[in-house]
């Protein structure tokens, strides 16, 4: 969302768009663009599970959401102002979903399946688990299935006798507008029924999956001084082309992007070479432990770990005579586009965000750069990350392999070039302390939660890949 003091990013709570878009965010700083995230989670179906992750993102995103807060930009408000907005309208929000059938993805067919007499409770937007999967039972199953649904949003929003409402009904894309309508009737009835007001009830197809039967549920309690103008914008008229009555899009011509701008502080032809034998070491060392990595990662990931760090190391040996070695700031900025390009997923978005972090460190102009300034930078990346990622120390990351590293190395007072050897060795052997103690925790990110601890006999693959190329760099140094 574009506003005239720089732009708003609203980010559904998904680990892949958390840290994707959390990417661009942080790109877009280092182009010197003015902006701000919002990371949106709405779902109550899911509340008081075990999990970091927390709400994931609904149909209010593109809703209820976005109605209010363009039309806020659209009156002049403030960025700041847009982002507490945002947020505050998130306390206020509630959505439940429920599904008859998987949605499928093209060429591959449905993700899974969902008997016929079955209906999955508290699904996501894309198909993602809920909380139960039920047998119709009765001939009311929509009452009961409706009641299920407010159950869970009126004890989220404490709602009570009395309160205003406005609901969505989002139908996910493969129920029929009849269906649509006898959920939106009984949403009516029961609502009533609890002694609450709706002024609007909005019945769109706002975010929708292939082939996917289901509906979601949305309500946004707007009882209380803001009531008036949430509804002024509402009513308001919109160009959105998935908003009913609204018309088509027109698609944009994309501006050519300007080469990059030196900024920061350079270095010389003496330590560009050292950089250059550091990275290539580093790239070289990921290459040789491609089998280690992935099979620490097959017994609760898809095996690949080593196989996409492995890629990115092939593509700094290949682009190792063109990196802007001379200028950190553009470098860490050509390796975050590296590793996104040729790592994808979860990974690439994580050491991308990483490097991307860590540049930013190298931005003010005429500092020096010594081994002081690149232990800022791993701080500075490690923060900017986590600020994008739930992990957490214990959670059986890499971040338990890379946080004693960078602990370690701070503690140290470096004035010298082998006080800072000895740091690094230091930070080294933390790293691998780190690693080892993964091998007793229980994940809590990522497809290795799914999996039963006692099946996981080894360290985090990810950690591991931590001391791979920490280890690399100092042998680089030394030698």
């Amino acid at each position: 969302m574009l506003v005239s003091a720089g732009a708003l990013v609203y980010i559904a709570n998904y680990t892949g768009d958390c840290l994707n878009f959390g990417l661009a965010v942080e790109w877009a700083k280092t182009e010197g663009l003015k902006v701000e995230s919002v990371v949106l989670g709405e779902d109550c179906a899911l509340l008081g599970t075990d999990g970091s992750v927390g709400r994931r993102g609904m149909a209010d995103v593109e809703g209820i959401l976005k109605l209010i807060t363009g039309e806020l930009a659209e009156q002049g408000k403030s960025l700041s102002e847009l982002v507490a907005t945002s947020k505050k309208l998130l306390s206020c929000l509630a959505t439940y979903g429920v599904g008859l059938t998987a949605c499928s993805v093209p060429g591959s067919g449905p993700l899974f399946k969902i008997g016929d007499d079955e209906m999955e409770l508290g699904l996501g937007v894309h198909g993602e688990a809920g909380i139960k999967r039920v047998k119709f039972e009765s001939i009311n199953v929509g009452t009961e299935t409706v009641q299920w649904m407010l159950k869970s949003i009126i004890k989220t929003l404490n709602l009570g006798s009395g309160d205003d409402v406005v609901v969505l009904i989002n139908n996910l894309g493969g129920s029929s507008q009849l269906e649509q309508w006898l959920v939106a009737g009984e949403v009516h009835k029961q609502l009533f029924d609890f002694f609450v007001t709706l002024p609007e009830t909005f019945e769109p197809h706002i975010m929708t999956s292939f082939e996917m039967a289901g509906i979601q549920v949305s309500v946004l309690n707007i009882t209380g001084p803001d009531k008036a103008e949430w509804l002024r914008c509402l009513d308001a008229k919109t160009d959105a082309p998935a908003w009913p009555g609204s018309p088509l899009s027109v698609q944009t011509c994309l501006k050519e992007a300007p080469p990059p701008v030196d900024m920061g502080a350079s270095l010389s032809s003496e330590e560009c070479e050292k950089l250059k034998k550091c990275l290539e070491a580093v790239a070289k060392a990921l290459i040789l432990n491609v089998n280690k990595l992935n099979e620490l990662d097959s017994t609760c990931g898809d095996g690949d770990t080593g196989t996409t760090l492995q890629r990115v190391g092939q593509a700094v040996l290949q682009d190792l005579e063109e990196l802007p070695l001379a200028n950190p700031f553009n470098l860490f900025k050509k390796l975050s586009s590296l590793a996104e390009e040729s790592m994808g997923g979860t990974s690439g978005a994580l050491y991308s965000l990483l490097l991307a972090k860590a540049g930013m460190v190298f931005e003010a102009e005429n500092q020096v750069i010594d081994a002081n300034t690149w232990g800022r930078a791993l701080r500075g990346a490690i923060s900017g990350t986590l600020y994008y990622s739930t992990a957490k120390p214990g959670d059986r990351t890499m971040f338990d392999a890379l946080l004693p590293a960078c602990e370690e190395f701070e503690s140290h007072k470096i004035s010298t070039n082998q006080e800072a050897l000895t740091a690094l060795e230091a930070a080294v052997k933390a790293a691998k302390q780190g690693c080892e103690k993964t091998c007793r925790m229980k994940a809590r990110l990522g497809r290795a939660s799914y999996v039963d601890p006692k099946l996981v006999k080894d360290v985090d693959a990810g950690a591991y890949a931590v001391t791979v190329w920490l280890e690399a760099l100092y042998n680089e140094l030394i030698s």
